[in-house]
């Protein structure tokens, strides 16, 4: 993959967040992991908040924040949309613990860095949000052995 400039922590969420079906499974779809608060709802809006270190060479910690939204008329429901965000950060919490593919970055840890808010829109569509911080040490080298 390349310089830990490069590294894309939103589209590391994005990929690892497809192959879990526990996400996949209460969502329906994988086009409603992304980048978009649109329909179908519920969905899974990823983002890259403010504030960041790619200069770093050895490691970055860069935030994505996650917003998980209910359709405007307020389905599926306050507890639908807090499990599922919940069950995205189980999620996540597991993702340092996967095997490393040489040439892409490593991620060694995702903490907390706020947590499971209410925080619905000006529009009153239904939203929760999480920030969570990814550890990413520069990719394997696959000549070293």
């Amino acid at each position: 993959m390349g310089d830990l400039a490069d590294v894309d922590p939103v589209a590391i969420t994005r990929a690892w967040l497809l192959t879990r079906p526990q996400v996949t499974s209460r969502l329906g779809s994988p086009t409603q992991v992304g980048a978009y608060n649109q329909p179908p709802y519920p969905c899974v809006r990823l983002t890259d908040p403010p504030g960041d270190d790619r200069t770093l060479q050895h490691l970055i910690a860069p935030l994505v924040q996650i917003e998980v939204y209910g359709d405007i008329d307020g389905t599926p429901g306050k507890p639908a949309l807090r499990a599922l965000l919940y069950r995205v950060l189980k999620e996540m919490k597991e993702l340092p613990e996967q095997p490393t593919t040489p040439g892409d970055p490593v991620v060694t840890s995702i903490g907390s860095s706020g947590g499971g808010g209410w925080s619905p829109e000006p529009t009153g569509q239904p939203r929760y949000i999480a920030t969570v911080r990814m550890h990413v040490h520069p990719p394997v080298d696959a000549t070293q052995g």
